[in-house]
């Protein structure tokens, strides 16, 4: 059996209150393997864009302007994102990763991201309570441990 090496990690979150020790986890293997690590933040616009596109509504002209200001709304997450890392792991944390914020259907995006990244881990949080005689999880990590090729780790934080 050939030893297992980590080249890529991707973890993906949707910045819970316990991001940072799910975060953790990432960065330790991260560090163990000496891998890439990708930050990937999400946002859900599933319904935004079946509008848009489905329905047809970006032939009028005020779409135009929710595009920009979708664009300008994604730059401000992203420099948020990269304030809260800096302050729970340390300025020169930052440099060694890269932070990525996508707008769409978060399974989708999570797996298209690891795909083009050539990830080789999926890293994400469950937050909840879980038993083993009842066991659910959220739809996004359930979905992702369905639908991905590559090893999924879900961290579960209560």
């Amino acid at each position: 059996m050939s030893k297992i090496k980590y080249k890529h990690i991707l973890y993906t979150t949707e910045l819970s209150e316990n991001w940072k020790e799910v975060f953790s986890h990432a960065v330790g293997i991260a560090e163990q393997y000496k891998a890439k690590l990708t930050f990937l933040y999400v946002l859900n616009t599933q319904l935004i864009d079946l509008l848009t596109f489905d329905v047809g509504l970006e032939r009028f002209p005020s779409i135009d302007k929710k595009f920009t200001e979708a664009k300008d709304f994604t730059a401000n997450v992203r420099k948020q994102i990269t304030k809260k890392i800096t302050r729970a792991f340390g300025k020169d944390f930052i440099k060694d990763i890269n932070i990525l914020v996508e707008r769409g259907s978060p399974v989708k995006i999570i797996l298209n991201v690891a795909e083009e990244k050539k990830c080789d881990l999926i890293v994400i949080g469950f937050k909840g309570e879980a038993t083993l005689k009842n066991a659910t999880i959220g739809s996004t990590v359930n979905k992702v441990l369905q639908k991905s090729k590559l090893p999924v780790l879900v961290i579960h934080n209560i």
